[in-house]
């Protein structure tokens, strides 16, 4: 269980630097889960097909928590998810695009109560979404959120979808109507 945990935390910030590496010399966004056309292709050139701790690697970021999203980018900022291991707290997390700095580290979600989940995941799971001033996130049952990417601040919340998580936010199982 620790070396899925160590795994799963180093994925977290081997994403948001390998990604925003190969996309930065492109100056492409990435504004949701596989990317502009949401088919995990992308126009840049020249990106590296092999990287290790000394090769490749424009910047290492270490990301607090647990997560499972996919970063996002627009312009110079990417953004990724994180959840406490038990589910309590949820997170939206900003690096700058070119030194791996983070720019925002917002607490987005407290919860009460988080459902159970299957240990490979995290209640970080979907992918955020991104536009020109805007990041959305989205945390099945637990919330959905805007943040103003300039100053982190949430614009609007709701928390109003009741989904059957199956094991993790982004597991959907079944939904009420409003889902």
């Amino acid at each position: 269980m620790l070396q899925l945990e160590s795994r799963m935390r180093i994925t977290i910030w081997v994403l948001a630097l390998i990604l925003p590496a190969g996309l930065a010399s492109a100056g492409e966004n990435w504004p949701e889960f596989r990317g502009p056309a949401a088919n995990g292709h992308s126009d840049a050139t020249g990106l590296a097909w092999k990287w290790n701790e000394q090769e490749n690697v424009t910047w290492k970021t270490p990301i607090h928590d647990r997560g499972w999203s996919s970063p996002v980018i627009w312009g110079s900022q990417v953004w990724v998810t994180t959840a406490t291991e038990d589910g309590r707290q949820l997170f939206a997390v900003c690096l700058d695009r070119a030194s791996g700095r983070i720019v925002h580290d917002v607490k987005v979600f407290d919860v009460a109560h988080p459902e159970k989940i299957a240990p490979v995941n995290s209640y970080a799971s979907p992918t955020p979404a991104i536009e020109a001033g805007r990041v959305y996130v989205h945390y099945g049952t637990y919330g959905t959120a805007c943040l103003d990417t300039r100053t982190g601040k949430t614009l609007w919340s709701r928390r109003d979808l009741n989904c059957d998580h199956h094991m993790a936010p982004a597991r959907r199982r079944s939904c009420s109507a409003t889902c």
